[in-house]
């Protein structure tokens, strides 16, 4: 393990500089107060572009309060086994068959049999803003769905100035973030960089302050065609986030 910040590699040195100064440190909880925020210029330009056709929504995308659909070419994947939909899924240690093997073994799902209320902070970023509403909305009926409030909404600029706002939330008496944003495919690197960063940065962050961050993030490297069909991404981060938070929120576990 390094165990200082002139042993790290010389790229991540200040970022691991911050984080590990302020290790010691116990992050304050300044309360919210609590509201839904949703922030966005599409708001200051009510009534403008009214004339502008609507994109048609890509198939097998449900509506009317409905989460998205992924399509289903996962090998070792069960439908709905982790996140993707409200199906119940058997595992082999809860079958009769394999249930013997575990007798001596506590085998258990995070966020099971737990309602404890989380309060849900989200960081959505604005350049892809059609895709972003529908990303939004789904994050907010998986919200919805898990008995969850999703107390505040701030947009960015882009995925990567998410990380300040993501720790002033995680700095509150919020109980989990999830961030939302599309990474596309470029002509040069600077997607590759940007996701490697933020993805480092909100992982340090969530260890830092022991709440949950879900990553609703398509990409980096992802064309237009494959982000139509991963809106589900920030229905999948939500109910993640929602179930770490209710693990953590466990009496055995704080």
């Amino acid at each position: 393990m390094l165990s200082h910040p002139s042993e790290l590699p010389c790229f991540l040195t200040p970022l691991s500089s911050h984080i590990l100064s302020r290790k010691s440190q116990p992050p304050a909880r300044r309360a919210l107060s609590k509201r839904t925020v949703v922030t966005t210029r599409a708001a200051a330009k009510a009534g403008q572009g009214k004339s502008d056709a609507k994109p048609k929504p890509p198939a097998g995308e449900s509506a009317n309060g409905e989460p998205a659909k992924l399509q289903q070419t996962y090998t070792f994947h069960t439908p709905g086994s982790v996140q993707e939909t409200d199906d119940v899924v058997v595992f082999a240690h809860q079958t009769d068959e394999e249930a013997s093997k575990w007798e001596n073994s506590h085998v258990s799902h995070v966020g099971e049999g737990n309602e404890f209320p989380v309060r849900v902070g989200v960081v959505i970023g604005e350049f892809h803003n059609r895709l972003m509403d529908r990303m939004l909305e789904d994050a907010r009926v998986a919200a919805v769905s898990m008995n969850a409030t999703l107390d505040e909404v701030v947009w960015v600029p882009g995925t990567y100035e998410a990380p300040l706002v993501v720790e002033k939330m995680l700095d509150s008496d919020l109980d989990a973030v999830v961030v939302l944003g599309y990474i596309e495919k470029g002509s040069t690197l600077h997607g590759q960089e940007m996701g490697a960063t933020c993805s480092l940065v909100l992982k340090q962050l969530e260890l830092e302050y022991s709440k949950p961050v879900g990553m609703g993030i398509i990409g980096p490297g992802a064309t237009a065609e494959q982000a139509e069909t991963r809106v589900a991404y920030a229905g999948n981060a939500m109910r993640a986030a929602i179930r770490m938070a209710r693990f953590l929120a466990k009496p055995e576990v704080q």
